[in-house]
């Protein structure tokens, strides 16, 4: 049997944005953790930030609430790319792909 992914956030600089990709499970557990690393890169001056999904293996709704939250904010834009079928499946069945700022993967 495999044990999940070890919950961890990695964070990139890319050019005029930063990417911001949780790994393992974004959950009540874990998406504290992912509010306060946005929370404090838009303190520290960043205006875009794209949450990368695509090494995110499952989403809750704490996690989703966050994004939702987030992806507010009127002093930062919030993109998010979503990549595995089932995290992109509870953005459908939430009916919230056309509140939250999707872009394709690459």
């Amino acid at each position: 049997m495999d044990l999940p992914e070890a919950f961890r956030i990695e964070v990139q600089p890319d050019r005029d944005q930063v990417v911001v990709a949780p790994h393992g499970e974004l959950d009540i557990a874990t998406a504290p953790r992912l509010a306060a690393e946005i929370d404090g890169l838009v303190e520290r001056g960043v205006q875009r930030l794209v949450v990368d999904l695509r090494p995110t293996s499952f989403i809750d709704s704490t996690g989703l609430h966050v994004l939702l939250r987030e992806s507010a904010r009127p002093d930062a834009t919030i993109c998010v790319l979503v990549g595995r079928t089932p995290v992109h499946r509870v953005f459908e069945i939430a009916g919230v792909r056309d509140i939250l700022h999707l872009e394709p993967a690459p």
